[in-house]
Protein backbone atom coordinates (compact mmCIF):
# COMPACT_ATOMS: atom_id res chain seq x y z
CA UNK A 1 0.00 0.00 0.00
CA UNK A 2 1.49 3.40 -0.97
CA UNK A 3 2.62 5.79 1.73
CA UNK A 4 -0.03 8.16 3.17
CA UNK A 5 -2.82 6.00 1.73
CA UNK A 6 -5.46 3.96 3.53
CA UNK A 7 -8.11 1.41 2.68
CA UNK A 8 -10.49 4.32 2.23
CA UNK A 9 -8.54 5.39 -0.85
CA UNK A 10 -9.79 2.25 -2.60
CA UNK A 11 -13.39 3.43 -2.39
CA UNK A 12 -14.97 3.88 -5.85
CA UNK A 13 -14.44 7.43 -7.12
CA UNK A 14 -12.57 8.38 -3.91
CA UNK A 15 -10.55 11.09 -5.68
CA UNK A 16 -13.72 12.68 -7.02
CA UNK A 17 -15.35 12.48 -3.59
CA UNK A 18 -12.25 14.01 -2.00
CA UNK A 19 -12.21 16.89 -4.47
CA UNK A 20 -15.90 17.64 -3.89
CA UNK A 21 -15.47 17.42 -0.12
CA UNK A 22 -12.51 19.80 -0.10
CA UNK A 23 -14.37 22.24 -2.32
CA UNK A 24 -17.35 22.14 0.04
CA UNK A 25 -15.51 22.56 3.39
CA UNK A 26 -12.53 24.59 2.21
CA UNK A 27 -9.21 24.75 4.05
CA UNK A 28 -8.66 23.85 7.69
CA UNK A 29 -8.61 26.60 10.29
CA UNK A 30 -5.36 25.40 11.86
CA UNK A 31 -2.86 25.23 9.00
CA UNK A 32 -5.02 26.34 6.05
CA UNK A 33 -4.40 23.03 4.32
CA UNK A 34 -6.88 20.77 2.52
CA UNK A 35 -8.91 18.52 4.79
CA UNK A 36 -7.80 14.87 4.84
CA UNK A 37 -10.99 12.99 4.10
CA UNK A 38 -9.69 9.64 5.38
CA UNK A 39 -9.66 10.94 8.96
CA UNK A 40 -13.23 12.20 8.62
CA UNK A 41 -14.36 8.83 7.27
CA UNK A 42 -12.46 7.05 10.04
CA UNK A 43 -14.13 9.17 12.72
CA UNK A 44 -17.55 8.56 11.14
CA UNK A 45 -16.81 4.83 11.06
CA UNK A 46 -15.95 4.87 14.77
CA UNK A 47 -19.19 6.70 15.54
CA UNK A 48 -21.15 4.17 13.50
CA UNK A 49 -19.50 1.23 15.28
CA UNK A 50 -20.28 2.72 18.70
CA UNK A 51 -23.90 3.38 17.73
CA UNK A 52 -24.31 -0.22 16.54
CA UNK A 53 -22.72 -1.50 19.74
CA UNK A 54 -25.08 0.68 21.76
CA UNK A 55 -28.08 -0.70 19.86
CA UNK A 56 -26.86 -4.25 20.50
CA UNK A 57 -26.55 -3.53 24.22
CA UNK A 58 -29.99 -1.91 24.30
CA UNK A 59 -31.48 -5.05 22.83
CA UNK A 60 -29.61 -7.29 25.26
CA UNK A 61 -31.06 -5.31 28.16
CA UNK A 62 -34.57 -6.18 27.04
CA UNK A 63 -34.45 -9.32 29.18
CA UNK A 64 -33.65 -7.88 32.63
CA UNK A 65 -33.22 -11.22 34.37
CA UNK A 66 -30.76 -12.43 31.77
CA UNK A 67 -28.83 -9.15 31.63
CA UNK A 68 -28.22 -9.14 35.39
CA UNK A 69 -26.26 -12.40 35.19
CA UNK A 70 -22.69 -11.69 33.96
CA UNK A 71 -21.45 -13.92 31.18
CA UNK A 72 -18.22 -15.84 31.50
CA UNK A 73 -16.68 -14.25 28.43
CA UNK A 74 -15.98 -10.78 27.12
CA UNK A 75 -19.02 -9.34 25.41
CA UNK A 76 -19.97 -5.91 24.13
CA UNK A 77 -22.12 -5.35 27.19
CA UNK A 78 -19.34 -6.38 29.59
CA UNK A 79 -16.92 -4.06 27.81
CA UNK A 80 -19.27 -1.09 28.01
CA UNK A 81 -20.04 -1.81 31.64
CA UNK A 82 -16.33 -1.94 32.48
CA UNK A 83 -15.73 1.35 30.65
CA UNK A 84 -18.67 3.01 32.41
CA UNK A 85 -17.59 1.72 35.81
CA UNK A 86 -13.99 2.84 35.37
CA UNK A 87 -15.08 6.25 34.11
CA UNK A 88 -17.58 6.92 36.89
CA UNK A 89 -15.13 5.76 39.59
CA UNK A 90 -12.53 8.19 38.26
CA UNK A 91 -15.05 11.03 38.11
CA UNK A 92 -16.21 10.39 41.68
CA UNK A 93 -12.71 11.22 42.89
CA UNK A 94 -13.00 14.69 41.39
CA UNK A 95 -16.66 15.69 41.79
CA UNK A 96 -19.77 14.65 43.68
CA UNK A 97 -21.90 11.67 42.74
CA UNK A 98 -24.74 13.80 41.34
CA UNK A 99 -22.37 15.79 39.13
CA UNK A 100 -20.46 12.67 38.05
CA UNK A 101 -23.66 10.93 36.92
CA UNK A 102 -24.75 14.07 35.09
CA UNK A 103 -21.50 14.42 33.11
CA UNK A 104 -20.95 10.68 32.63
CA UNK A 105 -22.52 10.65 29.13
CA UNK A 106 -20.11 13.37 27.97
CA UNK A 107 -16.93 11.97 29.53
CA UNK A 108 -17.94 8.39 28.74
CA UNK A 109 -18.56 9.27 25.10
CA UNK A 110 -15.15 10.95 24.93
CA UNK A 111 -13.52 7.86 26.45
CA UNK A 112 -15.13 5.48 23.95
CA UNK A 113 -14.54 7.65 20.89
CA UNK A 114 -10.92 8.41 21.78
CA UNK A 115 -10.07 4.81 22.71
CA UNK A 116 -11.58 3.33 19.55
CA UNK A 117 -10.01 6.07 17.41
CA UNK A 118 -6.61 5.44 18.98
CA UNK A 119 -6.86 1.69 18.48
CA UNK A 120 -7.96 2.08 14.87
CA UNK A 121 -4.48 3.36 14.08
CA UNK A 122 -3.06 -0.03 15.08
CA UNK A 123 -4.84 -1.72 12.18
CA UNK A 124 -2.70 -1.59 9.02
CA UNK A 125 -4.32 0.56 6.37
CA UNK A 126 -6.56 2.49 8.75
CA UNK A 127 -5.80 6.02 10.01
CA UNK A 128 -6.16 7.05 13.65
CA UNK A 129 -8.71 9.91 13.64
CA UNK A 130 -7.10 11.23 16.82
CA UNK A 131 -3.74 11.46 15.06
CA UNK A 132 -4.60 14.85 13.56
CA UNK A 133 -5.04 18.10 15.44
CA UNK A 134 -8.28 18.97 13.69
CA UNK A 135 -10.05 16.06 15.41
CA UNK A 136 -8.55 16.43 18.87
CA UNK A 137 -8.94 20.21 18.98
CA UNK A 138 -12.63 19.90 18.11
CA UNK A 139 -13.11 17.48 21.02
CA UNK A 140 -11.08 19.71 23.34
CA UNK A 141 -13.20 22.71 22.38
CA UNK A 142 -16.34 20.78 23.37
CA UNK A 143 -14.84 20.29 26.84
CA UNK A 144 -13.70 23.93 26.95
CA UNK A 145 -17.14 25.31 26.06
CA UNK A 146 -18.91 22.89 28.41
CA UNK A 147 -16.63 23.89 31.27
CA UNK A 148 -17.47 27.57 31.07
CA UNK A 149 -21.15 27.16 30.24
CA UNK A 150 -21.74 25.08 33.35
CA UNK A 151 -19.39 27.24 35.41
CA UNK A 152 -21.47 30.31 34.60
CA UNK A 153 -24.68 28.33 35.05
CA UNK A 154 -23.61 27.16 38.51
CA UNK A 155 -22.18 30.42 39.89
CA UNK A 156 -23.50 33.20 37.69
CA UNK A 157 -21.51 35.23 35.17
CA UNK A 158 -20.05 37.82 37.55
CA UNK A 159 -19.16 35.43 40.37
CA UNK A 160 -17.67 32.82 38.04
CA UNK A 161 -15.32 35.19 36.25
CA UNK A 162 -14.80 37.12 39.47
CA UNK A 163 -12.98 34.05 40.81
CA UNK A 164 -10.37 34.63 38.12
CA UNK A 165 -9.41 37.90 39.82
CA UNK A 166 -8.22 36.21 42.99
CA UNK A 167 -9.67 35.84 46.50
CA UNK A 168 -9.43 39.54 47.45
CA UNK A 169 -11.49 42.09 45.53
CA UNK A 170 -11.02 45.82 46.12
CA UNK A 171 -10.86 49.06 44.15
CA UNK A 172 -7.59 50.03 45.86
CA UNK A 173 -4.93 50.66 43.18
CA UNK A 174 -2.52 48.01 44.48
CA UNK A 175 -5.25 45.35 44.84
CA UNK A 176 -6.75 46.30 41.47
CA UNK A 177 -3.41 45.74 39.74
CA UNK A 178 -3.12 42.31 41.36
CA UNK A 179 -6.70 41.49 40.33
CA UNK A 180 -5.95 42.38 36.70
CA UNK A 181 -2.74 40.35 36.82
CA UNK A 182 -4.55 37.34 38.31
CA UNK A 183 -7.28 37.61 35.67
CA UNK A 184 -4.71 37.64 32.86
CA UNK A 185 -2.94 34.60 34.32
CA UNK A 186 -6.23 32.71 34.66
CA UNK A 187 -7.24 33.68 31.13
CA UNK A 188 -4.00 32.33 29.66
CA UNK A 189 -4.34 29.21 31.78
CA UNK A 190 -7.87 28.50 30.54
CA UNK A 191 -6.99 29.22 26.92
CA UNK A 192 -4.07 26.79 27.17
CA UNK A 193 -6.31 23.92 28.28
CA UNK A 194 -7.80 23.00 24.88
CA UNK A 195 -4.38 23.38 23.28
CA UNK A 196 -2.87 21.08 25.90
CA UNK A 197 -5.61 18.46 25.54
CA UNK A 198 -5.52 18.42 21.76
CA UNK A 199 -1.77 18.65 21.12
CA UNK A 200 -0.92 15.97 23.70
CA UNK A 201 -3.37 13.46 22.26
CA UNK A 202 -2.68 14.16 18.59
CA UNK A 203 1.09 14.25 19.10
CA UNK A 204 1.24 10.94 20.92
CA UNK A 205 -1.00 9.18 18.41
CA UNK A 206 0.83 10.58 15.38
CA UNK A 207 4.28 9.79 16.77
CA UNK A 208 3.29 6.30 17.91
CA UNK A 209 1.77 5.50 14.53
CA UNK A 210 4.93 6.61 12.73
CA UNK A 211 7.21 4.62 15.04
CA UNK A 212 5.07 1.51 14.69
CA UNK A 213 4.97 1.86 10.90
CA UNK A 214 8.75 2.25 10.75
CA UNK A 215 9.38 -0.88 12.79
CA UNK A 216 6.87 -2.89 10.79
CA UNK A 217 8.63 -1.84 7.58
CA UNK A 218 12.07 -2.79 8.95
CA UNK A 219 11.18 -6.08 10.67
CA UNK A 220 7.55 -7.09 10.10
CA UNK A 221 7.56 -10.25 12.24
CA UNK A 222 9.36 -10.05 15.60
CA UNK A 223 10.55 -6.54 16.41
CA UNK A 224 7.16 -4.72 16.20
CA UNK A 225 5.54 -6.91 18.90
CA UNK A 226 6.86 -5.00 21.98
CA UNK A 227 6.30 -1.71 20.13
CA UNK A 228 2.72 -2.79 19.41
CA UNK A 229 2.14 -3.62 23.09
CA UNK A 230 3.57 -0.26 24.09
CA UNK A 231 1.36 1.48 21.53
CA UNK A 232 -1.74 -0.19 22.99
CA UNK A 233 -0.75 1.07 26.45
CA UNK A 234 -0.23 4.56 25.04
CA UNK A 235 -3.71 4.45 23.47
CA UNK A 236 -5.26 3.55 26.82
CA UNK A 237 -3.19 6.04 28.83
CA UNK A 238 -3.92 8.94 26.47
CA UNK A 239 -7.63 8.17 26.65
CA UNK A 240 -7.47 8.22 30.45
CA UNK A 241 -5.44 11.46 30.51
CA UNK A 242 -7.90 13.30 28.27
CA UNK A 243 -10.92 12.16 30.30
CA UNK A 244 -9.31 12.81 33.70
CA UNK A 245 -8.23 16.33 32.76
CA UNK A 246 -11.64 17.04 31.25
CA UNK A 247 -13.30 15.90 34.48
CA UNK A 248 -10.93 18.05 36.55
CA UNK A 249 -11.62 21.14 34.43
CA UNK A 250 -15.39 20.72 34.67
CA UNK A 251 -15.21 19.82 38.36
CA UNK A 252 -13.18 22.95 39.16
CA UNK A 253 -15.64 25.13 37.24
CA UNK A 254 -18.74 23.90 39.05
CA UNK A 255 -17.19 23.45 42.50
CA UNK A 256 -18.27 25.75 45.31
CA UNK A 257 -15.92 27.38 47.79
CA UNK A 258 -17.01 25.17 50.67
CA UNK A 259 -16.02 22.13 48.57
Amino acid sequence: MPDHSTWFHFFPKFDELLANFREMVGLTYLNHAPVELQYVIGFALIALILVLMGVAIRRSLGDIDKSLIPEGRLTVQNFFEAMAEGTINTMLQVMGRKEALYFLPLIGACALVILFSNLMGLIPGFPAPTGVLNTTLAMAMVIFITTHIYGVREHGFIKYFGHWCGPIHSWRPDILVLMILMFCIELVSHLARPASLSVRLAGNMFAGHKVLGTFIALAPLVVPVPILVLKVLVCIVQTAVFCILSTVYIGMAIAHEEH
